[in-house]
């Protein structure tokens, strides 16, 4: 059970890698981060991200959950 585990946690953790680093930048920058690029992404006005940021946080969730069964397993 604990390879089981250790693997589907690896391949997740690949796949969150992967899904964060195709996903198209929405920041304009330094500006974009501090606020001052464009407001309306600052106070959560912007589009939801569609299919790919959907699957980013289905595998993100599945993530987190492999990684506590895993370390309930171990304690």
């Amino acid at each position: 059970m604990e390879s089981l585990l250790t693997v589907l946690l690896f391949i997740f953790a690949i796949a969150l890698i992967v899904l964060v680093l195709i996903q198209p930048d929405r920041s304009h920058g330094l500006s974009g981060s501090m606020g001052m690029g464009s407001a309306n992404t600052v106070f959560g006005l912007s589009k939801d991200g569609g299919p790919l940021a959907k699957a980013t946080k289905i595998v993100a969730t599945l993530f987190i959950l492999t990684a506590l069964l895993l370390y309930l397993y171990l304690s």
